[in-house]
């Protein structure tokens, strides 16, 4: 599930100007570099092949989840409950919108069921709050992003060069809500970025941006249409009174959550002509519990090698990627990503060297798991 500026800036910089060489691409011939089918190759034969067979037992998580968002909806608007308690009530609200969008991110791979209109059915819903269809999912994420993972250009979820920075205007006023711009308000980037990339995308930019030319827009126009009906409705449905804990609140934490994974994921790591998950992606760690409840999406690596393995195995291929890439596969903490990603500017200078174009400062990638505990 990823997001980030270049989709939007390329309405206003002409792909004409596009030149990959000055991005000074991390050599495809360079041996650290691996494709995903080399380490399936080297991986496939040392892992179980069950792991690999689709789980529709996953979907138990989707009544559940919708049993407790309705209970809990229900308690908030008839019993006087306690501030304190409304406002626990309304974290649970928003991880719950999570755990449904992470389950929805895995459907859309395959891992759960194989009919794609029932894996569209659970995207409708279970991204409907952030307002993103899965006509544009299955593209932008899907095809685009995991088809060319920090591919300058082409990858939407890629933060842009330099040169990008200064012909746009656009981003330059995006820039200081970003992560590493050392102004404070980026620290609201997390809380309202995902639904804003995502909406933008599909009401305007995709139109103007020739790698969104095969998608369908009308199908995605109509799905975007009836899930700004459901949203509405359930604004209506839950009214003012309780508006701050019912909407306001679930909305802040639905999108933080996500968003701390997206961007520790991959906007730490440099340009890669070859898509390697290894040195293009970070996993990140957090507690048991949450892991749990955000279905293992901070294993994220594991995930562009394999995205239709179903997610409750990933830890089986996190073992085997620690035993067999001790020194490539970076995986940490959430939150030492987290503190890391506000340590680093996003602007990339070059493939693996990040800058602050207002101040000048300068701060390297990481690609391997020396140079992530460097930072560390």
């Amino acid at each position: 599930m990823e997001t980030s500026f270049e989709s939007p800036i390329l309405e206003q910089l002409s792909l004409k100007t596009a030149e990959p060489q000055t991005a000074h691409f991390m050599d495809e011939k360079s041996p650290e570099l691996m494709s995903i089918p080399d380490y399936k190759k080297i991986l496939m034969g040392s892992l179980p092949k069950e792991i690999f067979q689709r789980n529709p037992w996953r979907l138990f998580w989707i009544p559940c989840n919708i049993f407790i968002y309705s209970f809990t909806v229900f308690l908030i608007i008839n019993f006087d409950l306690p501030i304190i308690f409304k406002f626990g009530l309304s974290l649970l609200l928003g991880t719950l919108t999570t755990n449904f969008a992470f389950l929805a991110h895995e459907a859309s791979h395959g891992s759960i069921i194989k009919s794609k209109n029932l894996q569209d059915l659970i995207v409708f819903f279970g991204l409907g709050p952030y307002l993103t269809t899965p006509t544009y999912w299955r593209y932008n994420h899907n095809k685009l992003h995991h088809g060319h993972t920090q591919l300058v250009y082409k990858d939407p979820d890629a933060f842009p060069t330099k040169m990008i920075w200064k012909k746009s205007k656009f981003m330059k006023a995006i820039f200081p809500w970003t992560p590493g711009s050392g102004h404070k308000r980026s620290f609201f980037y997390f809380f309202f970025w995902f639904p804003f990339q995502a909406i933008t995308n599909q009401l305007f930019f995709c139109f103007q941006n020739k790698y969104y030319d095969s998608m369908n827009k009308p199908r995605m126009l109509t799905e975007f249409t009836l899930q700004l009906a459901m949203l509405s409705t359930y604004i209506y449905f839950v009214g003012s009174q309780d508006w701050i804990f019912l909407v306001l609140i679930p909305f802040a934490v639905q999108n933080s959550i996500p968003m701390s994974y997206i961007s520790t994921n991959h906007n730490l790591c440099p340009y890669t002509k070859t898509n390697d998950p290894l040195v293009n992606t970070v996993s990140v760690t957090n507690h048991p519990i949450l892991e749990v409840l955000h279905l293992n999406f901070g294993y994220h690596a594991v995930h562009h090698l394999f995205p239709a393995l179903p997610m409750n195995n990933a830890k089986i291929v996190d073992k085997k990627l620690r035993e067999l890439f001790p020194e490539k596969y970076m995986i940490m903490p959430k939150w030492k990503a987290v503190k890391m990603l506000y340590q680093t500017p996003r602007i990339y200078k070059n493939a693996d060297t990040l800058v602050n174009p207002k101040c000048g400062t300068e701060k390297k990638t990481i690609s391997c798991v020396a140079e992530m505990k460097q930072y560390l």
